[in-house]
């Protein structure tokens, strides 16, 4: 019976490390500048590709979702729209700045719903002047 019970483990113990050495590593490479961005992912977490643009590019991300879902293609393009692509499938809001890019991922979607994407770029119109507040505060539109 040890003999079996040996040859049996020894069995269970190759078929464990064949299927482990049989799948490819999961992997995530980004390069580039914030204006040619170029990322490669395998088999990879959403939360690692989003980590490695944080890491690379200074990307803030914040989420209440696990952001489990695994990515896997190239991206290609301006950091704005490599993240845009990456959450593909998730409802998010994403803040542009001059400072960097902030992004709120909200939810996955779901069959059968739209898929929510919001994009603010508080670059293109500067802060008001305190003419212009007075003008506003004042009820004339601009």
């Amino acid at each position: 019976m040890t003999a079996h019970r040996t040859s049996l483990l020894l069995a269970v113990a190759s078929a464990l490390l064949l299927a482990g050495g049989s799948a490819a590593p999961a992997q995530v490479r980004v390069e580039g500048r914030p204006e040619t961005v170029h990322v490669e992912a395998h088999d990879v977490p959403l939360q690692e590709v989003l980590s490695a643009l944080h890491d690379r590019f200074g990307l803030q991300y914040r989420s209440d979702d696990t952001l489990e879902t695994l990515k896997t293609g190239v991206f290609d393009g301006p950091l704005q729209r490599v993240a845009a692509r990456v959450l593909e499938g998730y409802d998010f809001a994403m803040k542009i700045t001059p400072q960097g890019i902030d992004v709120l991922v909200l939810r996955q979607n779901r069959p059968g719903q739209t898929a929510v994407a919001v994009v603010s770029a508080m670059a293109v119109r500067p802060p008001m002047t305190a003419a212009e507040v007075k003008h506003y505060a004042s009820g004339h539109i601009r």
